[in-house]
């Protein structure tokens, strides 16, 4: 199969996230969602023109996390979500945003309770990468992916508390394998979470025990293979509506 270029995948993945929309649904049976939603922040939109070795994002919320420590439950497992150790670097090349080097970095996409997050990505190659929710001072939920060379890519939640994995809050929820430019949609309401990647379900209404507003943080952990080679080329967020 060709190597698609930096600029094949911003403009594919560009014209999926403006062509999908929000694509989670409402069944006919089911309540109207009681919460209403503000219009979109824009954190992040590659263009080609843009290359960086040390990008810097204007006005945007989107920061780049230096320092940051995390264990997870399984923290001495070569492939789950393990001992976080933030050591890397982000660059742009082409618009795409990437880590350039290290075992693990973190960008931060700003704090919210409820809200929907849609990220433009090509997350294919073995590594693991992370999403954390309602993160604050050890405390949290995550969403995270790991692409195994035998055992096909397991996705998995858990929560931490004072700086660690929850015992048992490890549980792995779907099977999926990313492949080239895919939107990622995750969406918290009233304390449950719902996320998909190309309209395939990975996990929906699943209750967060004692989920709480907090930070939201997008990025990589280390592996027996590496950090994910995750490459991002949009990330827009919303929120409820101020009443």
């Amino acid at each position: 199969m060709p190597t698609r270029s930096p600029l094949t995948i911003v403009m594919l993945c560009t014209a999926v996230l403006c062509l999908s929309g929000f694509a989670f649904s409402v069944r006919a049976d089911e309540p109207a969602e009681p919460v209403k939603f503000g219009p979109w922040e824009v954190l992040y939109r590659g263009s080609s023109k843009q290359t960086s070795k040390k990008p810097e994002f204007g006005k945007s919320n989107l920061k780049v996390i230096e320092s940051f420590e995390l264990d997870g439950e399984k923290k001495k497992d070569p492939f789950r979500f393990n001992q976080l150790r933030l050591d890397g670097n982000w660059a742009i090349t082409q618009g795409v945003l990437h880590q350039a080097e290290g075992r693990s970095a973190a960008l931060s996409l700003g704090e919210a309770e409820d809200f929907e997050l849609e990220i433009g990505m090509n997350a294919e190659g073995e590594g693991g990468w992370f999403l954390l929710f309602g993160y604050s001072e050890g405390n949290g939920q995550g969403l995270y992916n790991v692409n195994l060379r035998q055992s096909g890519s397991p996705w998995f939640v858990i929560r931490f508390a004072r700086g660690e994995g929850v015992v048992d809050s490890d549980q792995e929820v779907a099977r999926y394998e990313c492949r080239g430019a895919e939107p990622l949609l995750v969406k918290v309401v009233n304390g449950r979470l719902s996320a998909q990647v190309s309209r395939r379900t990975l996990i929906e209404d699943h209750e967060l025990t004692d989920y709480k507003a907090g930070e939201i943080i997008l990025g990589t952990y280390d592996t027996n293979y590496g950090p994910k080679p995750l490459k991002l080329m949009g990330i827009r967020i919303r929120r409820p509506k101020e009443s």
